[in-house]
């Protein structure tokens, strides 16, 4: 891994991840179901694995649905959530209630023990860090908010750019930035359809993050990686 001059991540699940607590709490105040996180986290799995094939549930019209980014974040969650067991005409309703919650504060938002140390330290080295995230134009915000925005030199989110994940574009944005050539970067994210699929067409090595095993089975030529903190101790070890 010394050949590594810039580390390209995911956001959701990767250096930030979902609250599954406030899903739930959100959940049963919108539509009365109540599911717990081992609930969630399998409809997650199930809307990563969609992902691949297209079949991510469309809700139709729901209120928020033309802000940057809903559309895809509104899919993934309604995914999730009919997984988890609502209803799918509860759906818009749920998708109303939520996405005010998360302009407020992204469900995305739990930050790793020992990820922010990690990256300073190969920063330090000299070494460049990205987020590379389909999100929807807040990132930049919560990343202050929590308190890690320096810890990154550069966030290209999809909402902000216009340009989504797996469409080599978004890295490139990345690359050309830095002037760092593709061969020399390394992408880690949660999603094979959009993390695995974008980097590998912009020429990228990559590894998925998936602690909670989503792809058991599937995908044995990408590697797994536990976590983003211990890859960025394998780049200075």
């Amino acid at each position: 891994m010394n050949d590594v001059d810039l580390l390209c991540l995911d956001a959701g699940n990767t250096v930030i991840f979902l609250d599954h607590a406030r899903l739930a709490a959100v959940l049963r105040d919108a539509t009365g179901l109540d599911v717990d996180a081992r609930t969630l986290i399998a409809g997650e799995g199930e809307a990563k694995r969609r992902a691949e094939t297209g079949e991510l549930f469309d809700a139709g019209t729901w209120a928020f649905r033309g802000r940057p980014g809903a559309p895809s974040w509104g899919k993934l969650i309604a995914t999730i959530v009919t997984a988890a067991g609502l209803a799918p005409e509860k759906v818009p309703a749920l998708l109303d209630a939520a996405w005010p919650l998360h302009e407020a504060k992204n469900f995305w938002c739990k930050v790793p023990e020992g990820l922010i140390a990690a990256l300073d330290a190969i920063r330090a080295r000299g070494k460049k860090t990205a987020i590379i995230s389909n999100s929807e134009g807040m990132l930049d915000r919560l990343f202050r908010d929590l308190g890690i925005r320096e810890s990154f030199d550069l966030i290209v989110d999809s909402g902000v750019v216009g340009i989504e994940k797996p469409d080599p574009r978004i890295f490139r944005i990345a690359l050309d930035h830095f002037g760092v050539a593709p061969e020399r970067a390394f992408h880690l994210g949660d999603v094979f359809a959009t993390d695995v699929l974008g980097a590998r067409a912009a020429g990228i090595r990559c590894a998925l993050i998936d602690p909670h095993a989503h792809y058991a089975g599937k995908h044995a030529d990408v590697p797994r990686v536990s976590s983003v903190a211990d890859f960025a101790r394998s780049l200075v070890d």
